[in-house]
């Protein structure tokens, strides 16, 4: 196995970790309001050395997400340790929206 593909599996096995910082983030830019849940492969034990961390976050409908991604993963690198290079893929939605993602596949609530 390539270095870079344990290297990846490694930042794969701490998607918790990496959820939580995202979590604390979003509520510290956001609310409590907003929700934050790791969807896709993760939460399906569907991993593989192409799989990234997707979450979700769910925000108010009278919010605008645009912006916000680089806003949260930037306060999370900056105050609670997620790594710059940790495979993570925000989908960030509207509250109207989340029914949508959630009722399509299994997910792990976080916040």
């Amino acid at each position: 196995m390539s270095s870079w593909v344990k290297y990846h599996f490694r930042h794969l096995a701490n998607w918790r970790k990496y959820a939580e910082a995202i979590a604390e983030s979003v509520k510290e830019i956001i609310g409590e309001e907003a929700e934050v849940y790791v969807i896709g492969g993760i939460a399906e034990n569907r991993v593989t050395v192409l799989s990234d961390i997707d979450i979700l976050v769910v925000i108010p409908d009278n919010l605008d997400p645009r912006g916000l991604s680089v806003k949260i993963l930037v306060n999370a690198m900056d105050k609670h340790g997620l790594p710059w290079d940790a495979p993570v893929e925000l989908h960030i939605v509207r509250r109207s929206e989340a029914k949508q993602y959630l009722s399509c596949s299994k997910h792990i609530r976080i916040l």
